[in-house]
C-alpha cells in the first residue's frame, strides 16, 4: 500500500512536544485524532523514555487498526516502515538516515481503542519494540529481550508499561 494512502487514512500522532497540527512533525495529536491516539501517545512516550531517544528526527507517524501489510507473516501485530539510502525497511542502513517512518498497529489484534486498553501491556511492549526498530535495533532472541521477534510472555515488558497505563 503506498505510504501516502496509509498515512492519510490513519490516526497520526508524533513522538515529541510541542503539539502542532501537521502530520509527520513533532506532535502529540492531530485535530483528527481520536481516543486511540491517546493510548498510542502514552505508549509512544514510554517507548521514547525507554530508549532515551527519538527516531527519525521526531517525525514518526503512528497508525492504528491497519490491515496486515503486504508480505507480512500472518499473525503480525505491528510493523515499521521507513525509507533509507539502502532501500525501504533496510535495518543495515544507519538509523540516523531513516525517513518517512511509520509504526503500524494491526487491526487483527487491536481492532478498537477498547481492545488497545484491554491489551495495554502487549500494546506498550510492542510500541517499545517497534520504536527500537526505528532506532536501528534488530531482533534479539535473548530471554526477556524487548526486541524478541515474537512475544510469548511479558518477560520483556518494560516496568514503565506496567506503571503508566493510560486512563479511560
Amino acid at each position: 500500500m503506498p505510504f501516502a494512502r496509509l498515512a492519510a487514512a490513519a490516526v497520526v500522532i508524533g513522538l515529541a512536544l510541542p503539539a502542532t497540527a501537521v502530520a509527520r512533525t513533532p506532535v502529540t495529536a492531530t485535530p483528527t485524532a481520536n481516543k486511540a491516539s491517546t493510548v498510542l501517545g502514552v505508549a509512544a512516550g514510554i517507548a521514547q523514555r525507554y530508549w532515551g531517544a527519538v527516531p527519525c528526527g521526531g517525525r514518526v507517524a503512528i497508525v492504528a487498526q491497519r490491515p496486515l501489510t503486504v508480505g507480512a507473516e500472518a499473525g503480525t501485530d505491528a510493523w515499521v516502515t521507513f525509507d533509507s539510502p539502502l532501500g525501504a525497511n533496510n535495518l543495515a542502513a544507519a538509523a540516523t538516515t531513516y525517513s518517512n517512518c511509520t509504526i503500524a498497529f494491526g487491526r487483527s489484534r487491536w481492532p478498537t481503542t477498547a481492545s488497545m486498553r484491554e491489551d495495554w501491556h502487549m500494546l506498550c511492549l510492542t510500541m517499545v519494540h517497534e520504536l527500537g526498530h526505528l532506532l536501528g535495533h534488530a531482533h534479539d532472541a535473548g530471554p526477556g529481550s524487548v526486541m524478541a521477534p515474537v512475544f510469548t510472555d511479558y518477560s520483556g515488558e518494560p516496568a514503565m508499561c506496567r506503571t503508566a497505563r493510560p486512563r479511560r
